[in-house]
């Protein structure tokens, strides 16, 4: 072989093997005691939003979720032979502001990012999982998202009917009804990123914690057995939707 291309080659060769897995992003939604950031750079992240009946806080099970979550997103994607990384926007209760979160998704092994919420809502009689994505007119990536969220929608609504067989799909929503028509901040954050352009970004409500028959089924009892299952469904979706070239794991 020509030396040129042989060296070529092996440089070719040496980059694949530096080349970082695809990261999944999850981003557990609020945190802190505080609200982070400021309405004026579109960076606020406010500390809690939703509450169960007896007092559960969505900060605490987003985070709760989310490192199972982790765990099962890294275990499936093990059982398929393949090389995933999965890294979470914060790992215990603070409050990063959406700038700082959006630091952290942006990279160029960024797969996806779901920003994992709990629901409020309805007069505390609402139930279903949901996906939320930023609307049509200001989002580049429209079709991208909104085929996403429904598979991500669907997969966490399938698992949480296991313990609530009335909660239903919800689907996809947009954020128009956010900041006075602006959208969610986050995503305001995300679209102004290099490396997240053409890749799926949305929130995941798992369901509405404010609903008593919801704390009862989802939140009371073996609650890190029952994320435990949700979250599996979930991540046999995200596995699957992670495009490109998620390596195969080398045999031994």
């Amino acid at each position: 072989m020509n030396p040129s291309r042989l060296c070529l080659l092996l440089l070719a060769l040496a980059s694949a093997v530096r080349a970082d897995p695809p990261a999944i992003l999850i981003d557990p939604g609020h945190g802190g005691a505080a609200v982070a950031g400021s309405l004026d750079q579109r960076s606020n992240s406010s500390p809690n939003n939703a509450t169960s009946p007896g007092g559960l806080k969505e900060k605490d099970l987003t985070l709760e979720f989310s490192l199972i979550l982790k765990e099962e997103i890294l275990a499936e994607a093990d059982r398929q032979g393949r090389v995933l990384g999965v890294l979470l926007t914060r790992e215990s209760d603070v409050n990063p502001n959406f700038i700082e979160r959006a630091k952290i998704c942006d990279r160029p092994d960024t797969a996806c990012v779901v920003s994992i919420h709990f629901n409020a809502g309805g007069g505390g009689k609402a139930s279903g999982s949901l996906a939320l994505i930023a609307a049509k007119e200001r989002n580049p990536d429209y079709a991208i998202d909104r085929a996403f969220a429904a598979g991500l929608s669907a997969a966490c609504s399938k698992a949480v009917r296991e313990y609530l067989p009335g909660s239903k799909d919800r689907g996809v929503i947009h954020d128009s009804h956010l900041h006075g028509g602006r959208g969610s901040n986050f995503f305001f954050q995300l679209q102004r990123c290099e490396h997240l352009k053409g890749k799926p970004k949305c929130f995941l409500e798992v369901e509405f914690i404010d609903n008593p028959a919801v704390e009862k089924a989802l939140l009371d009892g073996d609650r890190a057995a029952k994320f435990r299952t949700v979250a599996a469904s979930i991540a046999a979706y995200l596995v699957a939707a992670t495009e490109e070239p998620a390596k195969r794991r080398p045999k031994d």
